[in-house]
């Protein structure tokens, strides 16, 4: 989906007192339930992070404007974009009786955490020994490309070397969840994380799809308890998983990870932004530690391909990740103040 630029926007609320006007509702109606799901108003989320509400008519798009950020959200929409980046929530957002709605579940463990790393309960989990796992590996090709032959098993592995090298040069503890073309078992690489109490855990690949014009990054963090993942059904169709996943204990610091990692891989890869995404991947799910899920460009297609053959763009991609982990180190030097 292109990325929207709307204009001429215009004021719809200014202050609180205006609320009643700007809604139609009374400031105590700013949580509803709805399809079996708590909300809470975009409006009162604005206010809670000292953002202005703005209103396209044009798009009928809502946007929760400040110094230095802009996130735009459409009714019955997952899709949002937060200074122009692609991300996705776990609900729609809904129109209700002329207000706009996000699940609280979106705003607490999701967008809250990102505007503001010290309202994250607990300690910042910095990142001293960080687990890389190069997705496939042994009889696990992967995808690959069929112009050239090109396996995701074997530029996940060369890419996730280039990364641990940069890394371990700055001075991280680094361990792979294999380091040649081995086949490891996927409830085997979060076990890798667990065993060497590991602080970051960071899985590369590489996407396919049978539409070859597709291209760009994804990136991936667990889905939260009680919502959908990305390619689930909209609401009435749900994918609702009630058990708290181990790696759910971090969802709040996961959503930092996402965000920060995802802004560094399309900035610097100048990509096309396929989204921050959730999903319930296995090597996620048994995390006690953050995690993420890297999608570094489509061997489908074969434009991009022929650049991920290169070994100078798989270097940029590995500078890009390790850019990522410092901007989300960052984040967490914020959440320890």
């Amino acid at each position: 989906m292109p990325h929207p630029h709307p204009s001429g926007w215009r004021w719809l609320w200014a202050v609180v007192g205006l609320i009643g006007l700007a809604t139609g509702l009374p400031v105590s109606a700013e949580t509803v339930r709805l399809h079996g799901q708590e909300y809470v108003s975009l409006f009162a989320l604005g206010r809670q992070c000292g953002l202005t509400n703005r209103w396209d008519e044009k798009s009928k798009q809502l946007a929760l404007v400040g110094p230095n950020v802009r996130i735009e959200f459409e009714p019955d929409s997952r899709e949002f974009r937060i200074n122009g980046l692609r991300a996705f929530l776990g609900e729609p957002v809904m129109l209700h009786k002329k207000a706009f709605f996000i699940s609280r579940i979106d705003r607490d463990r999701f967008l809250l955490p990102i505007f503001n790393p010290k309202r994250i309960a607990g300690p910042a989990p910095v990142p001293r020994t960080i687990v890389l796992d190069p997705g496939h590996g042994g009889k696990d090709d992967g995808t690959h490309n069929g112009r050239s032959g090109l396996q995701e098993k074997n530029v996940a592995l060369d890419v996730a070397k280039r990364v641990g090298a940069q890394l371990t040069a700055a001075g991280y503890r680094v361990v792979f969840t294999r380091s040649n073309d081995t086949f490891v078992p996927l409830p085997d690489r979060p076990a890798v994380a667990t065993h060497e109490k590991a602080d970051l855990f960071v899985s590369i690949h590489f996407n396919a799809i049978d539409n070859a014009s597709v291209s760009g990054n994804e990136t991936y963090i667990l889905t939260p308890q009680n919502q959908e993942s990305t390619d689930g059904g909209g609401a009435g169709s749900r994918e609702l998983v009630p058990t708290l996943l181990p790696g759910n204990r971090l969802d709040e610091w996961n959503a930092v990870l996402g965000y920060r990692m995802h802004r560094m891989l399309v900035q610097q890869m100048k990509s096309f932004d396929r989204g921050l995404k959730r999903a319930r991947f296995v090597v996620l799910r048994d995390l006690n530690c953050p995690g993420i899920l890297v999608e570094g460009g489509y061997l489908s297609n074969n434009v991009e391909a022929g650049k991920i053959a290169t070994p100078e763009w798989r270097e940029q991609l590995a500078t890009a990740i390790v850019a990522g982990i410092a901007s989300y180190r960052e984040a967490l030097e914020v959440g320890k103040k």
